[in-house]
């Protein structure tokens, strides 16, 4: 809806626009046509998971071999990330945790327990917070990098992923990672479940079981992200069903650096910094 939303809105604009200025011809309406598209193309650039042109990004691994990735946002938190650990356990499972840094200081005793049990962390930024992707270059790379440092700090771990709040690529985003310190690979997602938007678990397995394949990466939430639902019953609920699911379909849960994923078309190892030629879109 967001994503609809962003890329619409310009041209609908446009489009009121150019039947109401009184004044307005046909090169008027041209410009102001093209300049709505231009914006639509950002927007689009911004909210897709799979765009490459902003920042190069992992949303998918190949797609040979049984693997797949689940991944989680917003945590650690204190009731339900020890859920998705114990179900992780029970079913033999890896994943990947991109964990919020004040979250991390907050709990470093989940974070730890993440790494003992063999899981992935990366960073998800230090607060997470709404008004990170308005942020300069500058101080978007001390957020993130802050947060990267307290994953570190409490873990013994450098992070070697990023995934921005909300999944959001906004123009900046490139040059805040090009400042950091510690190098990252920028990571979206195959389909996400939008579980917190206060969904059922069933609605939350219906989203995701057609994307049970090889080279998936899917993404929920163990944490209490801001706005929508706080309450993640309904994603250990789904998880529940998802992951005899995957068993039975003869796919294993792995971690995002085991799942051997790339930026768009380019294979490189992970954790080396973004390639400087052109990905495709």
């Amino acid at each position: 809806m967001l994503r609809a939303w962003t890329v619409a809105s310009p041209l609908l604009v446009a489009a009121v626009l150019a039947c109401t200025l009184p004044s307005a011809g046909a090169v008027q309406t041209a410009v102001v046509i093209s300049l709505a598209a231009s914006a639509a193309l950002v927007a689009a650039s911004v909210t897709s998971a799979r765009t490459q042109w902003l920042v190069p990004t992992v949303f998918e691994g190949p797609p040979e071999g049984n693997r797949l990735a689940l991944t989680f946002d917003d945590g650690p938190d204190a009731v339900f990330t020890p859920q998705v650990l114990d179900l992780l356990r029970a079913h033999g499972a890896h994943a990947t945790f991109f964990m919020v840094g004040a979250r991390v200081e907050a709990h470093p005793e989940l974070a730890r327990r993440v790494c003992d049990e063999g899981h992935q962390i990366g960073s998800h930024s230090f607060h997470h917070g709404s008004g990170f992707h308005f942020l300069s270059p500058r101080r978007m790379a001390d957020e993130i990098q802050r947060g990267i440092d307290s994953i570190e700090r409490v873990t013994g771990m450098q992070p070697t992923a990023f995934r921005p709040p909300m999944g959001l690529r906004v123009p900046g985003l490139r040059k805040a990672l090009a400042r950091l310190r510690t190098r990252v690979t920028c990571v979206t997602w195959t389909r996400r479940a939008l579980d917190t938007t206060g969904r059922p678990a069933q609605s939350l397995v219906a989203r995701l079981d057609p994307y049970l394949v090889p080279g998936a990466i899917l993404c929920l939430h163990d944490g209490r992200g801001f706005g929508g639902s706080m309450d993640r019953s309904a994603t250990i609920e789904a998880l529940g069903v998802l992951l005899p699911r995957i068993t039975t379909l003869g796919l294993r849960c792995v971690r995002l650096d085991e799942l051997g994923a790339s930026c768009g078309p380019a294979r490189r190892q992970w954790g080396e910094s973004p390639p400087t030629e052109k990905l495709a879109l």
